[in-house]
């Protein structure tokens, strides 16, 4: 069904300000939306939602994490997850904007005053810097995490590792989560695995301690690194 303005469910916000959800689904929203002259919105961020702003008509004026940015119509902006903002219309005329957000923000708006963020991992990647000699991971093994809510899942390769998978749940600062992989020789390998967070230089690091469910069911520790 095509969509526009003028048949697509429409709310206020703000100081006058308007919007009309043109796509709305759990996993994407893309809202068409209208701020008067000299209106603002509220600094905010998003834990697990990345964000694109297309301006339509006028200009608008961003604060994105203490920086101020001008985007004129024609021009758009790219907002990460986790990233401080806040969109103003200083100028006299109207300002139209089109916002996408993957996935929806619903729930996921966090206003200032700022508390802790919550931890995200979705989108991140790391590699082995030690482990021990019954591990079959290694500095070429590469890990891809994935994340909704408190779901944590991977998929990881490399090095002895044909393919793997692991999924868990963060509770706290800790990764609780089950794995398994093929190695070259044709083998399955099945283990349980918990990793505390730490975060050095605003690089995330992962502190294994884990154990095989197969063969001789040993216990071995890793250390992974976040790669940016």
């Amino acid at each position: 069904m095509k969509t526009s303005k003028e048949n697509s469910e429409y709310y206020n916000w703000g100081n006058n300000c308007k919007g009309w959800h043109l796509a709305k689904s759990e996993n994407l929203s893309i809202i068409e939306e209208l701020m008067p002259a000299n209106t603002s919105e509220q600094r905010h961020y998003h834990n697990f939602s990345e964000q694109y702003f297309y301006v339509l008509k006028g200009t608008a004026t961003f604060e994105i994490e203490n920086k101020i940015l001008e985007v004129n119509k024609g021009e758009g902006i790219h907002v990460h997850p986790q990233v401080v903002h806040q969109i103003k219309n200083e100028k006299s005329a109207d300002l139209e904007f089109i916002v996408i957000s993957q996935p929806t923000t619903k729930g996921d708006r966090i206003n200032q005053p700022f508390e802790n963020k919550e931890l995200n991992l979705n989108g991140k990647k790391f590699k082995s810097v030690s482990s021990t000699n019954n591990g079959e991971v290694s500095s070429s093994t590469l890990f891809k995490y994935r994340q909704k809510r408190n779901i944590i899942w991977a998929t990881y390769e490399g090095g002895e590792i044909l393919f793997g998978t692991l999924s868990g749940r963060i509770e706290k600062d800790n990764l609780i989560f089950t794995y398994q992989h093929q190695n070259k020789n044709g083998d399955f390998k099945t283990g349980k695995c918990k990793s505390i967070i730490e975060i050095k230089d605003e690089v995330l690091i992962l502190k294994e301690k884990w154990e095989w469910t197969c063969d001789d069911y040993s216990k071995g520790e890793s250390t992974l690194k976040e790669i940016k």
